[in-house]
């Protein structure tokens, strides 16, 4: 398996992952486009050859914070560690570029997907102000600023 950023061939396929499992998302050529180029959001991809197992996106919010916008993995490819590998990545890129807290939203009965953002060290800080597509959503973080000691007064 390997993991590189999306390249404009993989857009049509992005979003058509994007509207099966995220539908609220509005999302066309153009915005993939544009969003890619404003060098706020970083998508990339799982693949095998020439075939897309899966992909991540990460945004930059604001100085040192980011948040995980989306990830999904093919279903013919789960349970085989694509989730693990994308999110292992894109931590290490977030890492490497000065973010030192990444956020994400992911729906509450989404066992399997928190269980990977759990295994790599997410935590649990709240339940997210609105539903996403009838669905109660939890909020998650990632602190690996140097020196932060881990607060577990909200881990419940």
């Amino acid at each position: 398996m390997k993991i590189e950023a999306i390249a404009k061939q993989d857009y049509g396929e992005i979003i058509g992952l994007i509207k099966r499992e995220f539908p609220y998302v509005d999302f066309d050529l153009a915005r993939i486009e544009e969003r890619v180029k404003s060098g706020r959001v970083a998508i990339f991809k799982a693949a095998e050859g020439k075939a897309l197992l899966g992909f991540i996106e990460a945004e930059f919010l604001e100085e040192g914070i980011a948040r995980i916008n989306g990830l999904t993995v093919k279903e013919e490819h789960r349970k085989k560690g694509v989730a693990k590998n994308l999110v292992g990545f894109v931590l290490g890129f977030l890492k490497n570029k000065g973010v030192g807290r990444v956020l994400l939203l992911v729906r509450q009965e989404n066992r399997a997907a928190k269980k990977v953002y759990e295994e790599a060290g997410f935590r649990f800080i709240g339940m997210y102000r609105r539903e996403l597509d009838n669905a109660i959503v939890e909020e998650m973080e990632l602190d690996f600023s140097p020196g932060k000691k881990e607060d577990l007064s909200y881990v419940g």
